[in-house]
């Protein structure tokens, strides 16, 4: 099985299924059948540039613009950055710019005609999109994407975009080729506990208990005085003060200890994690479970060793 279904899986059986339903919706009939994939692109480009957000409605949140396959690999990237990705890293497709300009910024009065917009087709079902972002700009370049459709229930749909590589549009830098990566990506941090043990790290450090849940499996045993071990529940209204107890006995100025100890890369051993595997660092246990390293325990009594 393919290493991002692997993710996608165990993603499901951490925090159940979710249904992508704008994501995988079935195409709407508020957008009119394209006689082409030149007419759909255009079409898609004319109305994006005059209102982005009705665009996208219209088009992306209906499923009148993508094809079953590649909406479905959009709904486990998505998946896969709500429900796997637990860090402050940005996640998903488009999360870095908007991918249909390929930019993070753009002229706020480009329209389509500004933007000298021209869309070419390359065979029976490819399409070259120009364009400039800021065409204001003597030294801007034009933006160059291909956008590869297929035929389904008569409706052409966008099944893959291709971006180029040294001026020519190249299958490795795509759409699918970067979701694919940035899943598989994912999937690799959540079996490294050392990427668990340093966000932990990081939000106690900056006493930010809403992002320490992330990486905490509830019910958490927290032990704070010898012999007196107990569970915290989800929303937990002692979790924050527990992260501030953490704070001040490993961050603040003047505490015996000078931050908490950290997991070196590879801790785990070679290969998969096994279930159920624990790895101790200072006051913390992680646990491997369904895919992914938890927090399973939090000792306040642990004598101040790094590894143990």
């Amino acid at each position: 099985m393919p290493e991002h279904k692997n993710l996608v899986l165990a993603a499901a059986l951490c925090a159940g299924l979710v249904h992508s339903a704008g994501v995988l919706a079935a195409p709407a009939a508020t957008v009119p059948a394209a006689s082409s994939p030149v007419a759909l692109v255009t079409a898609f480009y004319r109305d994006y540039f005059a209102d982005e957000a009705a665009a996208r409605k219209r088009y992306l949140d209906s499923g009148a613009f993508y094809s079953a396959g590649a909406r479905k690999l959009l709904a486990e990237n998505d998946f896969a950055c709500r429900k796997v990705a637990r860090g402050d890293d940005m996640c998903g497709y488009g999360a870095g710019g908007d991918m249909f300009l390929d930019a993070q910024d753009r002229d706020p009065q480009l329209t389509l005609a500004s933007s000298g917009f021209t869309a070419r087709p390359v065979g029976a079902n490819a399409v070259d999109v120009a364009f400039k972002i800021f065409p204001k700009d003597a030294r801007s370049q034009r933006t160059t994407m291909r956008y590869v459709l297929v035929r389904e229930g008569g409706q052409w749909r966008v099944d893959d975009v291709l971006y180029p590589v040294k001026g020519a549009q190249a299958p490795r830098n795509s759409m699918r080729q970067g979701i694919l990566h940035e899943i598989v990506a994912i999937s690799k941090a959540a079996r490294d506990v050392a990427d668990a043990s340093g966000w932990v790290n990081i939000y106690v450090g900056e006493q930010q208990a809403d992002r320490f849940a992330r990486f905490v499996a509830f019910p958490v045993t927290v032990c704070v005085k010898p012999g007196a071990c107990v569970p915290y529940a989800q929303d937990d209204a002692r979790l924050p003060a527990l992260v501030k107890t953490l704070h001040d006995t490993w961050f603040k100025a003047g505490a015996a200890q000078k931050g908490l100890p950290t997991i070196a890369a590879g801790k785990q051993g070679a290969g998969a994690p096994k279930e159920d595997s624990v790895v101790r660092s200072g006051p913390f246990d992680y646990t491997f479970q369904r895919g992914a390293w938890w927090l399973s325990r939090v000792d306040m009594t642990r004598p101040p060793v790094a590894q143990q």
